[in-house]
């Protein structure tokens, strides 16, 4: 963990900077305190890692001070000092949560490699709780790899592996479902970031209140609703990349609070007094254009610009038509329906279609198609009815197709059920697309076929 901060409270002068000189050695950026009040406003205004306390001082002892720390920040990681051993205070020490406990005297070779392995606890703790997210975020929703030879392809994923050499934030346009999410993985990994976590975030799918809450983190009690203490994205991703998808579905106090943080790399929880420090790298993503946001003032200028240092354009799959073959060839044995073959004709059907959903349109025609297939072989005839006419080019496959007569009720239900489509299932994101609430979507929904979508 870089940047590892070391609080060490203790009531002797002789003996804090001796451990505070003897520890800073190491590479830790230490601060000292001679009793709880000390410790609790440097506690407040740093933020710290890992805490070093004596039980033993006057006013507020050890133990009473690391729950007043541990309710600041439950992740610090706390070593309990003192001179006067008994079973007793150990235990109490554990409960609370503290790391370990070492009885004076003791070896400062052996302090120190307790304090090593609080900090690596510390940093497992980051690591394990970013991989998590980013694992329940491959669950929803599946990213595929880097498929295509066609130039505009090549040179998107050349300029992509020179970025991933910089640690500048980079900004990836270009049409929803076009691959955005999978160049920002691919720049993850390609840079000196690949061994910590890569976070992705939809910032279209969260309300602006709780956007606030999973980035920066909050306190229990902050808001209605927050019955416990939870870590922010940027605290998560702190050494490693978050990447924030549909920014500019982001509201204006919320672009506020990010280029903050990006310019000085400080946050505050919600609820908390603290700052906490992040080395995250920020990588975003948009279907907008954020220049004409700007122009028209619903997008901050001085956050464009520290967004766009590098900007890398996806191209939509109506440009790069020559690597549909391998797409449908990946996405077939990536699935777990038997692999049959696709006639010429139909082939070229899928090939001239214009794809206005892009690549996230060609799985979900794959997968219906694997399904609905009867023998060993993909007929034109089959492909013709999972996609739009080739002069319907505007037209996303699923939607309403008016071919006979129906009600103004039976028309809003099919256009709702074609943008919750589009917005892959998701309530909240349909919703505000929409402009209405989450439970009158619903109603438009569960009586046709009870929606599922997350929220």
């Amino acid at each position: 963990m870089t940047d590892a901060r070391l609080l060490i409270v203790d009531d002797e002068p002789h003996y804090r900077q001796l451990l505070s000189e003897r520890l800073s050695r190491r590479g830790w950026a230490t601060f000292t305190a001679a009793n709880a009040q000390e410790a609790l406003a440097i506690a407040e205004t740093v933020g710290v890692d890992v805490a070093l306390v004596d039980i033993m001082m006057a006013g507020m002892d050890g133990l009473t001070l690391f729950e007043h720390l541990r309710r600041m920040d439950p992740a610090i990681e706390g070593i309990i000092l003192t001179g006067h051993a008994n079973v007793d205070t150990a235990i109490k020490a554990m409960k609370l949560g503290a790391f370990d406990y070492l009885s004076k005297p003791y070896k400062l070779s052996e302090l120190e490699i307790v304090v090593d392995r609080a900090f690596e606890r510390r940093r497992l703790n980051h690591r394990c709780a970013g991989l998590v997210a980013q694992v329940e975020h491959l669950r929803g929703r599946g990213i595929d790899r880097m498929v295509g030879e066609s130039q505009p392809w090549l040179s998107t994923i050349n300029l992509a592996r020179k970025a991933a050499a910089q640690d500048a934030p980079v900004l990836i346009t270009g049409e929803s479902g076009s691959g955005k999410e999978v160049i920002a993985a691919a720049l993850h990994q390609w840079s000196q970031r690949a061994g910590n976590v890569f976070v992705p975030i939809n910032c279209g799918a969260l309300p602006d209140n709780l956007l606030e809450s999973e980035l920066f983190g909050h306190r229990r009690g902050a808001f209605t609703g927050a019955m416990a203490d939870k870590e922010g994205l940027f605290q998560v991703a702190s050494s490693g990349t978050l990447f924030l998808d549909e920014i500019g579905e982001l509201q204006p106090s919320g672009q506020a609070k990010l280029l903050r943080v990006m310019e000085t790399g400080e946050f505050r929880p919600l609820g908390q007094t603290a700052l906490r420090r992040t080395e995250t790298r920020v990588v975003a993503a948009t279907n907008r254009d954020l220049k004409a946001e700007v122009k028209a003032g619903r997008f901050r200028e001085d956050l464009y610009y520290r967004l766009n240092v590098l900007t890398i354009k996806v191209p939509p799959l109506r440009e790069r038509r020559s690597d549909i073959p391998l797409l449908i060839a990946h996405l077939m044995a990536r699935s777990q329906a038997q692999i049959c073959d696709i006639e010429p004709a139909a082939m070229a059907r899928l090939v001239d279609y214009s794809w206005p959903g892009n690549v996230r349109e060609l799985r979900n025609v794959i997968e219906r198609m694997l399904m609905l297939v009867e023998g060993p072989r993909v007929t034109e005839n089959l492909v013709t009815s999972l996609i739009s006419e080739p002069t319907d080019r505007g037209r996303s496959a699923g939607s309403p197709r008016f071919d006979h007569m129906m009600s103004l009720d039976e028309m809003d239900r099919a256009y709702v059920r074609w943008v919750l489509a589009q917005c892959d299932g998701n309530i909240s994101t349909a919703a505000k697309k929409l402009k209405i609430s989450r439970s009158t979507l619903y109603r438009y929904v569960e009586p046709e076929n009870g929606a599922t979508g997350t929220g």
